[in-house]
């Protein structure tokens, strides 16, 4: 009986071992993020009419990413949350334009994390941001300048502050910020985790550094700074 005894500690022991030491050291997740920006530019515009603001175009962000361990109880990775909605000019009816924005936080994180418990985890991360803000307009060749004109000065903007057009349909503004999270994380098999974090995240964002073919022009006012986000995903280790 005590041999037996022996055997069964043992067999805990290697099980136990084989869990918490053979995790994948390379992961991928996905799943969305919550946080409540002040978009004015966007929902007090009167020339471009985009969607009421709701949960899903204002509040909810597409999230993917993947991790590396590069040591132990700690990760390095590449973390994207993503923003996107589609609008329609009002005050040009004739016009055929067709408006799109997004919004993307692309952070760079190093993890640190223990095991409370077999299978939950307790973690923190430090993110620097590179933000990026990307209007687009599908038109057509006659109306491209006209169009742009009309989305720029619906933002503040000049109508002059825009020469001659090529063919790229692009107005994009790039920023940088920071972020910082702490998260849980619930193990489901050595592979597969869901993890949820909460945090803020902070973007010094410029309305007024947004170009079109390098020109400079003038852009949405957003307060995106001092911001709250929550995040929920699923993750699954690869190797």
């Amino acid at each position: 009986m005590k041999s037996q005894i022996q055997v069964f500690i043992i067999m805990c022991t290697v099980a136990f071992g084989s869990f918490t030491n053979a995790q994948p050291k390379l992961s991928i997740d996905m799943g969305m993020g919550f946080y409540e920006p002040i978009l004015t530019g966007f929902d007090q515009n009167e020339g471009v009419q985009f969607p009421t603001k709701s949960l899903f175009n204002r509040n909810i962000l597409v999230n993917w990413g993947f991790y590396y361990e590069f040591f132990n109880n700690a990760r390095v990775g590449y973390n994207s949350f993503t923003s996107f909605e589609i609008g329609k000019n009002v005050l040009l009816p004739e016009s055929k334009a067709a408006y799109s924005r997004s919004i993307k936080y692309r952070m760079f994180p190093i993890e640190t994390y223990f095991r409370w418990k077999p299978k939950i985890e307790m973690n923190f991360t430090l993110a620097p941001i590179w933000g990026r803000g990307r209007i687009e307009i599908d038109t057509t060749p006659g109306d491209k300048e006209e169009d742009w004109d009309h989305v720029i000065t619906s933002f503040g903007g000049d109508s002059d502050q825009l020469n001659d057009m090529g063919a790229t349909d692009a107005m994009l503004n790039d920023w940088l910020g920071y972020s910082s999270m702490l998260g849980l994380r619930y193990y489901l098999s050595s592979r597969m985790a869901i993890d949820i974090k909460g945090g803020f995240m902070n973007n010094f964002y410029n309305e007024e550094s947004w170009r079109v073919q390098r020109q400079k022009v003038n852009g949405p006012k957003m307060k995106i700074d001092d911001l709250p986000i929550f995040s929920m995903k699923f993750v699954y280790g690869i190797r």
